[in-house]
């Protein structure tokens, strides 16, 4: 059957809609054996299921909006309820926990011809603490054995390498990812950043892996490729580079700007210990 010479697609799909929607609408709202919606609107719910009835007045934005709103409202209702911890008891715990970040980066004169500095990045939690409890005199502490462990004479230099060295203590604020070039250093790098919040070293939290093809897996050199009408150089991974210690902030929710702990870079002239 040929299309009328006046018909219109837009009538014709709200026509589709308004029927299609408004019988499930009914359904939702009133029951299956209900076949229209009274238009009381003494309850909340009376409100809701008239303003997602279609209308034959409506308009293109009106169809859409109200689609929108009955799905929203269908979503709510069939929703599978979530058992867990409270949302405010995790965030509580850890989003509002103030956190040390310690910077590393490569020096200049170390960087390969084509590269950037590699830099290095490690952070951790103070669980101990609550945002409003962290104070002057807590920070000044933290500074001075972050100054005692990275900082001294030319700095502390992370050996960064292809072997992971993860370790995981949520309880305590942490859940170090480093790359390391042997197992030792990596551990003995995880114990100079628990000495800093005076926490012992827990074998059973420390795991180890080591890609039986480093070589192959993190190559040196990546290979090449096309890129912005050129041939350039994949980025690497897992660089064999020494980066050395730099500087370290602490942060702490409700305050704008971080607190600079401790500096070798003149960078942040406001440092506890520079």
């Amino acid at each position: 059957m040929p299309l009328p010479a006046d018909f219109s697609e837009q009538e014709h799909l709200q026509g589709v809609v308004r029927r299609w929607m408004n019988r499930e609408i009914v359904t939702h709202f009133r029951g299956a054996d209900q076949s229209d919606l009274d238009d009381d609107l003494a309850t909340s719910e009376s409100h809701l299921a008239w303003a997602c009835k279609h209308k034959d007045t409506d308009s293109l934005i009106m169809t859409q909006l109200r689609w929108l709103l009955f799905e929203r409202v269908r979503l709510q209702r069939i929703q599978v309820p979530i058992t867990g911890i409270p949302a405010g008891d995790a965030v509580e715990r850890r989003e509002y926990k103030p956190q040390i970040f310690l910077y590393f980066q490569e020096d200049l004169a170390d960087v390969e011809s084509g590269y950037t500095p590699v830099s290095g990045e490690i952070s951790f939690r103070l669980m101990q603490y609550n945002y409003d409890q962290i104070t002057p005199a807590i920070a000044q502490a933290l500074a001075t054995r972050i100054n005692s462990n990275f900082a001294l004479g030319s700095g502390y230099i992370w050996r960064k390498g292809k072997v992971t060295v993860s370790y995981t203590d949520k309880s305590k604020g942490y859940q170090l990812c480093l790359y390391c070039r042997t197992e030792a250093e990596g551990i003995q790098l995880v114990n100079q950043v628990l000495d800093i919040n005076t926490d012992a070293y827990d074998a059973d939290k420390c795991n180890v892996k080591e890609n039986k093809a480093p070589a192959a897996a993190f190559p040196t050199i990546p290979p090449l490729d096309y890129i912005y009408g050129d041939s350039r150089r994949l980025p690497r991974k897992r660089p064999i580079a020494d980066v050395r210690f730099q500087y370290a902030l602490l942060h702490v929710w409700g305050l704008r700007h971080p607190i600079p702990l401790v500096d070798r870079t003149s960078l942040w002239p406001s440092a506890l210990v520079a």
